[in-house]
């Protein structure tokens, strides 16, 4: 009896709280210690109450610093429930380890590149519809707090209070779900809807909360206005000492034309391309909770206010804010900022730029994805393997990139479902793939290429058309087709001569190109 004991102390097994046991137990242990829980309290205080009491930097970096101490254990947890269904349980310091580190890199590329803010924004909100992460390098002074999740780990791997915290991780692991996976949801951008001069001033209402605020200065200062706006914003406005010069707005455009002769000719003011306004319109594009969209960046009002020296020139621009132009001619676009509530409710340096490379094509990259892999699986269909068993591989590549097409497509509640499905989908459909694919016992061919040409040929067009060049939408799509066609003729002529070298090299006839 005694040796049989000895045996299973070295060799505990899985039903009797063994070693893959303890590994998930050590684990939820990091998740229930009191500073993981003070965070995930401080997490969800500052994003349920403080954040729409005072929005601003503090709050905005409060929750990047908690959620680096709740995130590495959900991880962590994650990776040991994941290692007890496979079989293969790794050490628990490797274990927190890799799940701090992969909570770093993740945080660092989505806050740095547009690409990754896009990625992450994406996978919010099939969590939370209402949803944006926005690259900004200096959340990234949240990274040391890494530190500090590791020693928590530390100190949570002791055996001591053990088995309290996994008692309590039962009861915080829902929370902190909930919590992490609703700190990105934001409301309505701002709107200027209506602009008019009063009383000397530059009155601008701005929806959807209703504010009216005003200027005396051009715009360098800004200060709320008491008082009624117009109910029928002017989309014409003359200057009051010359009537015979006029501004108007185009409907639907970011536009101003100008006349000097009372109306007889008209022309161009001042203009954002249709290109970088639908650039603008897809930035601002953002439903609040109940579903509503932003405003369109579009010239929705205009007013002239008389100054010493000439007039100055308001139009409101809907979610692009204001534009105005001084009496030297200039014309500067005054955005809403989008964090520092202390800022100024209009200012120069808040005006969205018109490019921003890697951002704002999250549904070309996922179509971008979608062709690569087909591409792949075209080209793993001329082995050998899929030529002797075509419905299996057919069947099973189909599954396969459908699984893929719920994901780039999730959006919303529904997208848990997709979510849901996309991991047994995707695994079975890549192990009947892989399987006739090895079966063929493959070697490197060159048709592989096709899934990163394809991929290229679709990214690279949008990637341009965000950083401004081209400057239309249209002219990005019928690049990126172009492009694919001419990946698709390379791919056939190369898959052609791979299916006629064999009877080349047993010197057997060639049938002549088509």
């Amino acid at each position: 009896m005694r040796d049989r004991l000895q045996i299973d102390r070295k060799h505990p097994k899985v039903g009797t709280g063994g070693t893959r046991g303890a590994r998930i137990g050590v684990q939820a242990a990091w998740l229930g210690h009191p500073v993981t829980v003070a965070a995930l309290a401080v997490l969800i205080v500052n994003d349920r109450v403080l954040k729409p009491l005072w929005p601003g930097v503090v709050t905005g970096k409060l929750s990047d610093l908690v959620g680096m101490l709740v995130a590495p254990p959900l991880l962590a947890l994650l990776a040991a429930y994941a290692a007890r269904i496979t079989g293969r349980v790794p050490p628990g310091d490797r274990t927190a380890a890799a799940a701090i580190a992969l909570t770093g890199a993740l945080f660092a590329w989505m806050k740095t590149t547009g690409i990754g803010a896009e990625a992450a924004t994406r996978v919010w909100a099939v969590l939370v519809p209402p949803s944006r992460v926005v690259a900004d390098p200096s959340d990234l002074l949240a990274l040391p707090a890494l530190a500090v999740a590791w020693l928590v780990w530390r100190r949570a791997a002791r055996p001591a209070a053990r088995d309290l915290r996994r008692a309590r991780a039962l009861v915080v692991l829902p929370v902190a779900v909930f919590a992490v996976t609703a700190t990105s949801a934001v409301p309505a951008s701002s709107s200027a809807r209506a602009v008019e001069v009063r009383q000397g001033e530059i009155v601008v209402a701005v929806a959807p909360d209703g504010a009216v605020i005003a200027t005396g200065d051009a715009g360098r200062s800004w200060h709320e206005w008491k008082g009624s706006p117009s109910p029928s914003p002017a989309t014409r406005a003359c200057v009051p000492a010359e009537p015979r010069r006029c501004y108007r707005l185009t409907p639907g455009r970011l536009r101003v034309e100008q006349t000097t002769d009372g109306g007889a000719t008209w022309t161009v003011a001042w203009e954002i391309s249709r290109g970088r306004q639908d650039w603008l319109d897809r930035a601002y594009e953002n439903p609040d909770p109940f579903g509503e969209h932003s405003d369109r960046a579009a010239s929705m009002a205009v007013a002239v206010q008389a100054v010493p020296g000439g007039h100055v020139v308001a139009v409101a621009n809907g979610t692009d804010g204001v534009v105005l132009r001084d009496v030297s001619g200039r014309w500067r676009r005054l955005g809403f900022p989008e964090y520092d509530a202390e800022r100024a409710p209009l200012s120069e340096s808040a005006a969205a730029p018109l490019a921003s490379p890697g951002e704002r094509i999250g549904t070309e990259l996922g179509v971008a994805v979608l062709v690569a892999l087909a591409a792949l699986l075209a080209a793993l269909g001329t082995t050998a393997g899929a030529r002797r068993w075509p419905v299996r591989f057919g069947i099973c590549a189909a599954v396969m990139w459908t699984s893929v097409l719920l994901v780039v497509t999730a959006d919303g509640p529904a997208g848990l479902v997709s979510l849901a499905l996309f991991v047994p989908m995707f695994a079975a459909g890549a192990a009947g793939v892989l399987a006739v694919w090895l079966w063929s016992r493959p070697r490197w061919t060159r048709l592989l290429l096709a899934a990163p040409a394809a991929f290229a040929a679709v990214c690279l067009p949008f990637l341009g058309w965000s950083a401004g060049l081209p400057d239309d939408y249209g002219i990005a799509v019928l690049l990126a087709v172009l492009l694919c066609t001419v990946v698709l003729v390379v791919a056939v002529r190369a898959a052609v001569r791979a299916r006629m070298r064999p009877r080349r090299e047993r010197g057997l006839p060639v049938p002549p190109a088509r």
